[in-house]
């Protein structure tokens, strides 16, 4: 199972083993069917600043 960290304001949010498996497959998703993203997604680092 991916290893999932969510942080919001830099305050780290528990994430129980359903919701990291799904945001990492939401993400993978996405990644997978992007024009450029390699085959071998090792680790992928999103920092949203709104």
């Amino acid at each position: 199972m991916p290893k999932v960290i969510l942080e919001v304001n830099e305050r780290k949010i528990p994430l129980k083993d359903f919701m990291q498996e799904m945001l990492a497959n939401i993400i993978l998703g996405y990644l997978k069917s992007t024009k450029g993203v390699p085959d071998n997604i090792k680790n992928i680092k999103i920092d949203l600043n709104l």
